[in-house]
């Protein structure tokens, strides 16, 4: 059985990205040590012990929305990706009758199969609707085709993306009666890593969880394919490489320097 720092490390992708620098791995010792990560080592000394508590608090909250509102359907961009995969996974634990929507402008086809394998997997109603179509045409009309290709003009053209595909899942959310679940994790919500009105929705399953372990350790537990929460973070909106580049660190590096400053601003 894995320790839970061999855990950590290895789901959080960190083996594959290399070491952690001497302060980082002392802060990752330090956390354990501490039973800052909420996991007591002598009760709960892995992940795989924690998380089903965990995952049974998020579904007994999403029934209880459900329940209390009378909204009783859920729109979710499928990108491909752990968040998306795991948020439909647990409102479908929950009861929710989940529509998954693949939207793939200028994207990897290995990442639109990813996320209708998702819904496959995880019994989901499919939609399909490439935008880009329509996306050729809103770059034209706002005048971003001219624009050079460097960063800041990718960060434009890739918030346009992350519009329409906004656009999209509250029309049909709207035709449904039901309302658009949003993906982002607790790393991205704390760092600013999303689009105004392109991102966040009204409902948000997993926006307390940190990105690193938390994140694809609830998505294994909920049996989405390895695959999936093993890929490369991306937030498909043609910037960069992966999310992990636009930052210039690793997920786990910026959880734990998150820790780091909430526990200073407490």
């Amino acid at each position: 059985m894995k320790t839970l720092r061999e855990d950590i490390l290895d789901i959080s992708r960190q083996n594959q990205t290399g070491p952690l620098s001497h302060w980082f791995d002392y802060q990752l010792d330090r956390l354990i040590d501490g039973n800052l990560f909420g996991y007591d080592a002598n009760i709960f000394p892995t992940l795989e012990e924690e998380i089903p508590l965990l995952a049974a608090n998020i579904v007994a909250d999403l029934m209880q929305y459900r329940e209390q509102t009378g909204v009783e359907t859920a729109v979710i961009g499928m990108s491909g990706g752990v968040d998306s995969a795991l948020t439909a996974a647990l409102l479908k634990r929950a009861g929710w009758h989940v529509i998954g929507v693949t939207m793939p402008v200028y994207q990897d086809p290995e990442e639109t199969e990813r996320g209708k394998e998702a819904c496959e997997a995880l019994h989901l109603e499919h939609r399909h609707v490439d935008l880009t179509a329509a996306y050729d045409m809103m770059v034209s009309v706002v005048g971003e085709d001219w624009a050079p290709d460097d960063k800041a003009s990718r960060i434009r053209r890739g918030n346009i993306r992350a519009r329409l595909r906004m656009i999209t899942l509250y029309n049909m959310a709207a035709a449904e009666n039901g309302l658009v679940a949003s993906t982002d994790n607790y790393s991205e919500l704390a760092m600013g890593f999303w689009t105004l009105h392109g991102d966040v929705g009204d409902l948000s399953p997993i926006q307390s969880l940190n990105k690193s372990w938390e994140v694809p350790a609830l998505a294994r537990y909920l049996d989405v394919s390895e695959e999936t929460w093993r890929a490369k973070p991306t937030d498909g909106l043609g910037i960069s490489d992966s999310d992990e580049a636009q930052f210039g660190y690793t997920y786990l590096e910026l959880d734990l320097m998150l820790f780091n400053i909430t526990k200073t601003l407490h």
